[in-house]
């Protein structure tokens, strides 16, 4: 006995732990959820892509244009004269730098009609005008703050129009006549009157236009701009914009590609431009020092007769080779030193592009002109970032700091190459001092005239130099060709990158698909009813035993709530037979039985059960009576519609005799007494040990007596007869019993001993939207989730509903 009380004690710690929520995996469950919400769920995936299709409706869309552009360059003349190249080699990253920098952007808008933006102001919806615009707006800004503000045109006929701003009426104007802002003239033209009638726009004030400034166009529209190398062999770089105006995009890539054209000349010709600058400076002052010592050659032999040289001669050739290699140091010395004070330290403007040339044909000119380059590279990467961010920022202070390292390497690699010059130099004049004193007894005469012929001879070959690079540089900077091609031209696009049609209509579905699910998920985690009678076995730790199930009723349940004669060929009507017959394992004897009928909640079945098993048994030929003990919520009296004022509580304080509280129904070998007045201590009444003798008088007379008792779940009053009947019934109702429920039967079986205790699951849905497609039953654990019900004679019974078979009727298919 104390193992028996031990195993209650684990069984009721175990459903007091029980759960609230379903923790269960249970497939069946799952499945049967999902089938009796699928209309939801095509109702909640419908809004999802109505409201992918409404956005798509409203949303502003984004096109995209974009071109391959090859880049390269050639200068023919180079190869045809072999003039040394000293501009820059092509490098595909800093074109593609240069492509995507704002210096470039914003000269490349201005190429396109942007000044001025026109719109058309929709309900919902404003869209730009570009290219399509029926007027044209020319301006004379007075206040930069009027930049980016729009203004309203609203045209009264072909020649009058009404301009507003900030929905303050400016005043009623002329075409093609000066409107006096304060802070901008307009000129406003109409570009077709003809069709005046076509632009709806132009008469209901929907038309705007905005001044724009190039800056704030550059810094808005340089975010949606992509530019990246596609091949670095084939040097191809795809250049794409977007923008809502599929037009303007295409505009804006093409300008781009055609702007870096111009800027690529424009750069690479800027070197050959300052060496013909230098070289036409130089060439004035040679040519003045060439006619100068032709005059003094001519002045000595004037003066001299002197006409012819002996041993002048080889002193002139010697000091002449001499002369010309001091001349030649002396000329780098001065080039280097020039560049020297160019990129002094405390000098912020270095023209990279005037150091290039002066340097081009020098011995140094290989290592210098590398450390200028890098210097220039470095510069330009400034220059650009200006535009990106504030002169304080780190990355610019890190460039700053770059650029000050590299001029003082290139400062000290020019202190070196001055020093070797130097030290050269000093050698020279001592290997001419030494010619001239080797020569000292030469006439005067000679020495003088050799030493102005040397001196015209050096200023000629200089001034011949400067001439034939000239020439050389003019003819480079004409045959200069870019060969940057546009492989894949720019087209206007016609479908829209964003919103994408296809993409957000999937989305949509996915979100509605994903809801469904999320909204599946909780109903199956929160579901914290009884579905089945497989779940009322799992959930019990008792073993209880199942009388039967009772399909839901088709019709509206009459008030008497006996249904089992209206047609007793129906199913419920066979429900209640198999009960009828389960009760048979339950208590086999003859004799006089008595059924108690209780349930947790009101609400649940239990009168209707107990109403109805009478009826059954009624039609077998028994006598049956059937006593209401629900005294606080009485029904018994409203299902057979007799007064209430005698009943149970008259009986049970001995105030009425039996056979005056008997009623009999319309159903022969049925009768019923009511609960009688509500009294004021129902349990009191229930126990003082009246109801036995009233059970006992009455069993004499009927075979079957049914006590309908208030739901235990509530009130303990049942407790007692539950224990006395011969058929203990628990009713549970299909999806409106809790599953926690079960836990009631556990304490009546386990902790108060009323082993014979068995269920009634009510309500139970029938055909195809039943838990698992039907139902049976069966007395201890008889019972399943066929495809049929009862004993599966198709076509039997008279209420069996009959549906249309087909797809779109089993997939939503709705409750009876």
């Amino acid at each position: 006995m104390s193992e028996d009380n031990s195993s209650y004690t684990i069984n009721e710690e175990k459903a007091r732990k029980r759960s609230n929520l379903n923790t269960e995996s249970d497939p069946i469950l799952f499945f049967h959820l999902l089938k009796r919400n699928l209309l939801w769920f095509a109702i909640i995936i419908s809004v999802c892509v109505a409201s992918a299709f409404i956005y798509l409706r409203y949303t502003v869309p984004i096109y995209e244009s974009k071109l391959i552009y090859q880049v390269g360059s050639l200068n023919t003349a180079n190869k045809v004269l072999e003039v040394s190249e000293f501009q820059e080699i092509n490098n595909l990253a800093k074109d593609v730098e240069i492509l995507k920098s704002k210096l470039l952007f914003k000269r490349a808008l201005k190429r396109i009609p942007i000044d001025v933006s026109y719109y058309k102001q929709g309900e919902f919806l404003t869209n730009e005008l570009y290219r399509s615009t029926p007027i044209k707006v020319d301006y004379i800004i007075k206040d930069s703050t009027v930049i980016g503000q729009s203004f309203f045109i609203e045209f009264i006929d072909k020649y009058k129009f009404k301009l507003t701003q900030n929905d303050e009426l400016i005043g009623e104007f002329g075409l093609n006549t000066v409107v006096d802002h304060p802070k901008v003239d307009l000129k406003i033209n109409l570009l077709d009157k003809k069709n005046f009638k076509d632009y709806t726009s132009l008469q209901d004030g929907s038309l705007f236009f905005k001044i724009n400034s190039y800056e704030n166009l550059t810094n808005s529209y340089i975010g949606r701009l992509a530019v990246f190398p596609l091949s670095n062999a084939a040097k191809t770089i795809n250049i794409q914009f977007q923008d809502n105006n599929g037009e303007k995009a295409k505009d804006i890539v093409t300008a781009i590609a055609n702007e870096y054209i111009a800027y690529d000349i424009e750069e690479r010709s800027k070197s050959s431009k300052k060496a013909l600058q230098f070289i036409d400076s130089q060439l004035d002052k040679y040519y003045n020092k060439v006619k100068g010592s032709e005059n003094k050659i001519q002045e000595f032999q004037q003066g001299t007769n002197f006409s012819t040289m002996d041993r002048s001669t080889i002193y002139f050739d010697r000091s002449n080779k001499l002369e010309n290699e001091l001349f030649d140091i002396d000329l780098q010395k001065k080039i280097l030193e020039d560049i020297k004070t160019s990129i002094s330290l405390n000098n912020k403007d270095i023209d990279v592009y005037e150091l290039l040339p002066i340097l081009a044909g020098t011995e140094y000119a290989g290592g210098i002109m590398s450390l200028i380059t890098t210097l220039k590279e470095l510069l330009f990467k400034l220059e650009n970032m200006q535009f990106e961010v504030t002169k304080d920022s780190e990355a610019v202070k890190s460039l700053e700091y770059q650029i000050d390292v590299q001029k003082k390497v290139l400062f000290e690699s020019l202190n070196s190459s001055i020093a070797k010059l130097s030290i050269r130099r000093t050698e020279i004049l001592s290997k001419i001092s030494d010619v001239e004193k080797k020569f000292l007894n030469v006439p005067a005469e000679e020495l003088e005239y050799a030493r102005l012929q040397r001196v015209l001879s050096l200023d000629e070959k200089f001034y011949n130099l400067l001439m034939e690079k000239r020439t050389e540089y003019s003819i480079s900077d004409a045959g200069f060709v870019t060969q940057h091609t546009v492989l894949d031209r720019a087209l206007i696009p016609t479908v829209p990158v964003f919103p994408n049609e296809k993409v957000f209509v999937l989305f949509g579905f996915i979100i509605g698909f994903v809801l469904s699910l999320l909204l599946l998920l909780a109903k199956y985690i929160l579901k914290n009813t009884i579905s089945s009678v497989d779940e009322i076995i799992r959930h019990s730790y008792a073993g209880v035993s199942v009388l039967g199930i009772v399909p839901k009723y088709k019709h509206d349940i009459p008030v008497s709530q006996l249904v089992v004669n209206k047609n007793p060929k129906s199913i419920i009507a066979e429900s209640f037979r198999a009960i009828r017959s389960n009760m048979q394992f339950i208590s086999g004897t003859e004799g006089k039985k008595l059924l108690a009928v209780t349930s947790t909640v009101s609400g649940e079945g239990k009168t209707f059960c107990a109403i109805n098993t009478a009826g059954i048994i009624a039609y077998s030929g028994k006598k049956v009576v059937i006593l209401d003990l629900d005294m606080r919520k009485p029904k018994i009296h409203l299902g057979f519609g007799v007064e209430n004022t005698v009943g149970m509580s008259t009986l049970l304080i001995k105030s009425k005799e039996i056979k005056e509280c008997i009623h009999h129904s319309e159903l022969e070998n049925l009768d019923f007494i009511t609960s009688g007045p509500v009294p004021p201590n129902p349990s009191e009444l229930i126990i003082n040990g009246e109801l036995d003798n009233i059970v006992k008088k009455l069993q004499l007379e009927y075979d079957f007596v049914i006590i309908d008792n208030p739901p235990i779940g509530l009130v303990s009053d049942a407790m007692e007869i539950l224990k006395k009947a011969d058929y203990p019934v628990y009713v549970f109702k299909n999806e409106y019993s809790k599953k926690y429920f079960v836990n009631n039967v556990d304490r009546l079986m386990l902790d108060n001993g009323i082993k014979k205790l068995s269920i009634i699951l009510n309500a139970v849905e029938h055909g195809k939207s039943a838990y698992g497609g039907g139902y049976g039953y069966g007395y201890g654990g008889g019972y399943g989730y066929g495809g049929g019900y009862g004993y599966g004679y198709g076509g039997y019974y008279e209420d069996e509903p009959k549906e249309k078979s087909g797809f779109l009727s089993g997939m939503f298919g709705r409750k009876k």
